[in-house]
């Protein structure tokens, strides 16, 4: 794209001297020439943010309702455990960085896609945390059940919750890092 507009020299005499301008146009075109090109508008360095806002919007929601039932079920006489208040915790923890991680796609703040990472892998570490511990503890039977079941039946269904917890940490684990990659190839690159 050209820079310069082409206007008659008359015209460009008047305009530097209505300007107070020193030159003539003669100077003033060869003042022109040694300028830096104009660098060409690149592609929109936060563009990818607009998609990550969206995924971290759906991710912030999902993250809030789960945060909701687990405090709710922690409040429960049933549920009031060390294990619940700290599930409790963590998801109210990741639920509000979450938070974070999309007002900063919604933003274009740089930090958002490090911090996205970080959270999302959080959670994922979380999911595997909690799925392997639980896929290798002894499940927990009632005497009254364990009595009316045959002997056969404790290890079954020991092995259908431990194959049940793997498959949630594997498919959880993995989708949640899959999603902090996501949020991390949306760095906007610096020159040194």
């Amino acid at each position: 794209m050209d820079r310069l507009v082409s206007i008659p020299r008359e015209s460009l005499a008047q305009l530097l001297q209505a300007a107070d301008s020193p030159l003539t146009p003669e100077e003033y075109l060869a003042s022109l020439s040694n300028l830096p090109p104009v660098p060409e508008a690149g592609p929109d360095p936060f563009r990818k943010y607009r998609s990550r806002a969206v995924a971290a919007a759906f991710s912030k929601y999902f993250l809030l309702i789960a945060a909701i039932i687990s405090t709710g079920l922690t409040c429960t006489p049933i549920g009031f455990g060390i294990e619940g208040i700290i599930v409790s915790v963590s998801l109210i923890a990741l639920t509000y960085f979450e938070y974070r991680v999309h007002s900063g796609f919604r933003d274009h703040q740089p930090e958002a896609p490090l911090l996205g990472f970080r959270n999302q892998s959080a959670f994922a570490l979380f999911i595997l945390i909690y799925c392997l511990y639980h896929a290798f503890a002894p499940v927990q039977i009632p005497a009254d059940y364990r009595e009316a079941m045959e002997p056969d039946m404790t290890g079954t269904i020991q092995l259908v919750v431990m194959v049940s917890y793997l498959a949630i940490a594997i498919v959880g684990g993995l989708s949640q890092f899959g999603l902090a990659c996501y949020y991390r190839a949306a760095r906007i690159k610096t020159q040194v």
